[in-house]
């Protein structure tokens, strides 16, 4: 049976990646991302020969061709217990380490602090000193997310300079957003378990080196899905980053995004629906390929599409054509429950709700899954009216956001039913009879909610 090779990573999130490090590489240079990996023994055998952090700047700026002298050194260890401390609330790490890097960079005055002395903790020094230099690269090339740790960390290991920042767990438990489309929701604050395998075999990869010895030295939970990765790299080529071709992608015309898009790579594919533009309705040829697109067996490339759809639509409407709609429609009823949310909320936004997806909103009130639980909300909240048979559904799923003490859907709840009845507040009483604790919260959303504009009905 024919094996077909997978990254370790979903391609919704593989793409992000390989974009962030395009952007790192058409910023700072293509040539500092094929640079040698710098293995650890090599790192702690440069502080070790002097024992001066001056001098691993220096070393750190002749690899990456970078001019470290204007970076200002600062070594605060009384800091160190109270920057490191876990606290119960982790900020995002792993409640077995540290939740940060001991230490910062500070672009305005081009210093880096670090919160130990390197000889306490050789690697979790040095590590942070190599975040601070790269950080400062990025700096002083104008590099907009140079803020950004997760930016940082990328940069860091995509130089060569990554080994002993692979070795710190620094985020145990990966938060993702439900919607892989949207990018810069959420900047990640560093990169997890299942994003440094991939970034270390882009790397490997990008140096065309199919078995690295530094691999060797990689945690093991980094090193089994890395050469998976590896592997898949090697065999298909499908990725948006290609240091060593040195092409910046990222200055294309439209006109070019959309021929991008027909490219047998998902990675490309992905990133190039989310540049798609349109000065008005869509050529036969780009409404075919959007059509393909959202009938992809990929699931990153249908998601994509989806937003693509509901971004160019709300800006140039005719571009929701018959057929465009039509697609939409079905994929409320698709086996992935985030392309349901997805073309739940993008028919919602461009006013293309039928009889047949607001019975399938209704469906979706009863989901375990909250975010198609918000996309059926959401959905009905935008409707001035609503069939008698769908509003026992809601009635239900709003009381049980309440006994559950959950909030978060509940302004569009209240707004739903500003719309739907000239009395509000009787119906949540006869509603809440059973349950007049949740009474008074419910009354308080409803007179902070404003009344809703008419929409339209179903």
């Amino acid at each position: 049976m024919f094996f077909k090779p997978k990254a370790n990573l979903p391609d919704g999130e593989k793409s992000r990646i390989e974009f962030c490090l395009q952007q790192l590489a058409e910023r700072v240079g293509f040539e500092r991302f094929v640079l040698p990996v710098l293995t650890s023994k090599t790192l702690f055998d440069v502080y070790e020969a002097q024992r001066d952090p001056q001098q691993v700047m220096e070393f750190l700026g002749k690899h990456l061709g970078h001019d470290t002298s204007g970076i200002r050194l600062r070594v605060f260890p009384s800091l160190q217990l109270a920057q490191r401390s876990c606290g119960g609330g982790c900020g995002g790490g792993s409640c077995d380490g540290p939740s940060e890097l001991p230490g910062r960079y500070d672009a305005a005055s081009r210093t880096i602090t670090l919160d130990l002395d390197i000889d306490s903790d050789r690697q979790m020094g040095l590590a942070a000193l190599i975040n601070g230099v790269v950080s400062d690269l990025l700096d002083q090339h104008n590099y907009a997310a140079a803020h950004l740790p997760e930016r940082v960390e990328l940069a860091v290991v995509g130089t060569g300079l990554g080994m002993l920042r692979n070795a710190i767990s620094l985020v145990a438990k990966p938060t993702h957003h439900w919607d892989s489309t949207q990018w810069e929701l959420l900047p990640r604050p560093f990169l997890d378990y299942q994003a440094l395998p991939y970034v270390n075999a882009l790397a490997a990869w990008a140096r065309d080196e199919a078995t690295p010895d530094w691999a060797n030295d990689l945690p093991g939970e980094l090193k089994r899905p890395m050469r998976t990765s590896l592997k898949f790299l090697l065999k298909t080529n499908d990725s948006f980053f290609q240091p060593r071709a040195k092409r910046s992608w990222l200055t294309q015309s439209p006109s070019e995004w959309w021929s991008l898009a027909a490219s047998a790579s998902a990675s490309k594919q992905v990133i190039a629906i989310r540049h798609w533009q349109s000065d008005g309705p869509l050529n036969d040829q780009q409404e075919t390929l959007l059509l393909e697109k959202l009938r992809s067996a990929n699931l990153a490339v249908t998601l994509h599409a989806i937003a693509a759809t509901e971004r160019l639509a709300t800006e140039q409407p005719a571009i929701a054509s018959e057929a465009v709609v039509r697609e939409l429609r079905l994929l409320t009823d698709h086996r992935d429950d985030e392309v349901r949310a997805k073309a739940m909320c993008a028919l919602t936004r461009l006013g293309k709700l039928d009889e047949a997806t607001v019975e399938t909103a209704a469906m979706m009130l009863g989901d375990n899954h909250r975010h198609l639980v918000f996309a059926g909300v959401y959905a009905l909240a935008t409707l001035d009216s609503v069939p008698d048979r769908v509003l026992p559904a809601f009635d239900r799923c709003f009381v049980r956001a309440l006994r559950a003490c959950d909030y978060e859907f509940i302004d569009l709840f209240a707004a739903a039913y500003q719309r739907w009845f000239e009395d509000p507040q009787a119906h949540f009483e006869g509603l809440l009879q059973d349950s007049p604790e949740h009474l008074p919260i419910a009354l308080e959303t409803l007179q902070k909610t404003p009344a809703p504009e008419p929409q339209g009905a179903v």
